[in-house]
């Protein structure tokens, strides 16, 4: 079984302090029982070793030292004068592709789930082509899953294309032990074969307390699986550490759920929370919803977290709800915009308007484009722009659930243009 399951859609939606705050479909169905074995292959590159002989001679040392300063001004030439911000989309190497003009490397971090990652029949080649795209649009990805190779894929594509990205990897939890190994198996792999550089951390589940209710569970024993899981995946990194020469222990471990009472479950184990707020499932127009979005969280989210709850062990130090953890550890979980857009279009007419009147499309998705990308990034607020593509498979669940891709399926640019500004 494949790890990503459907959230809802603009029909059936939870809603939690009388706003709608799940997401809008990131992640997916469990739809099919094949696995991909794992990808192993990889492009041999060859590095360029210079090697500088010294002379005694002074005019072969000064035609050595001419040499070099056009070498220097070609490079700085070539990387576009880059200084190694943030921003930059590429190491400051001059990227193998093509640039596309229209991109802007503006967004602090993207969602993205490639395609065919639902049934296991994403492919390097698909993959590597995303890439290309999405490292000139941001340096962060954020995953979902592990299984059916997502993970070796995307890492492989940021390699091969020596482009300056790094993913949040993801462990989609399900209420049965089999998956969640599955993946834990499949990152090891990962980190085999390209080390843990690469990963700023690993989501361990996405909203399963809030879809507890319609997979017929409790809030209590969704929030007691899930703070189980995310446990032994840090007691899971701390025995890797011990059986390798690489401190896996220094890997985030958090979760992401929508805003709500249940957030401070997962507080005391977290290292960071990724929290879904989609403006499209609330009382507030595509006009209100970046402000909608950013307020919710500085005004609700953050003064809801209960401050006794801080005190988590450090990363990859497994604990029970009744271990001491020394004070010198306690801190606060950071917090993410987990997800954060705005769909372009519905497969059914009448779920085409969110519950304020406003319509899914290309128009409001630019508006909220402008009011959300660039002032965000000012204010440094950390978020996931939701979503890279669109994503066809979800069209079974109608309405607006395909549609929140900056990209249509194929890869093309939507018809908005990107904010362009720069991110941390």
């Amino acid at each position: 079984m494949t790890s990503y399951e459907h959230k809802g859609n603009g029909v059936a939606n939870e809603k939690l302090n009388g706003v709608g705050v799940n997401g809008g479909g990131g992640t997916a169905a469990a739809a099919s029982t094949t696995k991909m074995s794992w990808w192993t292959a990889f492009l041999q590159r060859t590095s360029l070793r210079r090697l500088i002989a010294y002379a005694a001679v002074a005019v072969v040392v000064l035609v050595l030292v001419i040499v070099g300063a056009v070498v220097g001004t070609k490079r700085r030439d070539e990387s576009g004068g880059n200084n190694g911000s943030g921003n930059s989309g590429n190491n400051g190497q001059q990227p193998s592709f093509p640039l596309d003009p229209r991109l802007k490397n503006s967004f602090w971090g993207i969602a993205y789930t490639p395609y065919g990652a639902i049934d296991c029949t994403a492919t390097q080649a698909n993959v590597t082509k995303d890439i290309m795209q999405l490292s000139q649009l941001t340096t962060r990805l954020r995953l979902y899953a592990a299984d059916c190779n997502v993970t070796s894929l995307v890492v492989q594509a940021i390699e091969d294309l020596h482009v300056n990205m790094s993913v949040y990897a993801g462990i989609y939890v399900h209420p049965d032990a089999e998956s969640y190994v599955s993946q834990v198996a499949q990152l090891d792999n990962t980190y085999a074969a390209y080390g843990p550089s690469r990963v700023l951390g690993v989501t361990v589940g996405n909203e399963y307390i809030l879809n507890a209710p319609s997979r017929g569970d409790s809030i209590v024993n969704a929030s007691t699986w899930l703070v189980s899981r995310i446990n032994d995946y840090k007691a899971h990194l701390l025995q890797l550490t011990s059986t390798t020469s690489t401190n896996y222990t220094s890997i985030p471990v958090g979760s992401s759920d929508a805003a709500g009472d249940f957030i401070n479950t997962l507080v005391p184990v977290s290292d960071y929370l990724f929290v879904n707020i989609h403006p499209w499932f609330s009382q507030n127009t595509f006009e209100q919803a970046a402000w909608f979005s950013w307020s919710y969280m500085q005004n609700i989210v953050m003064p809801g977290v209960d401050p006794s709850l801080t005190a988590i062990p450090p990363a990859g130090v497994s604990t029970t709800s009744s271990a001491a953890v020394p004070t010198s550890t306690a801190r606060l979980p950071e917090l993410f915009q987990g997800e954060f857009g705005w769909p372009t279009g519905t497969d059914s007419p009448p779920l085409g308007v969110n519950p304020a009147g406003s319509l899914a499309g290309i128009p409001q998705m630019q508006r909220v484009l402008d009011d959300w990308v660039c002032p965000s990034n000012r204010n440094g607020t950390k978020y996931f722009w939701f979503a890279a593509y669109d994503e066809p498979w979800k069209a079974m669940y109608g309405g607006v659930e395909q549609h929140w891709g900056l990209f249509y399926a194929n890869g093309t640019l939507k018809e908005v243009s990107i904010p362009d500004c720069p991110h941390s």
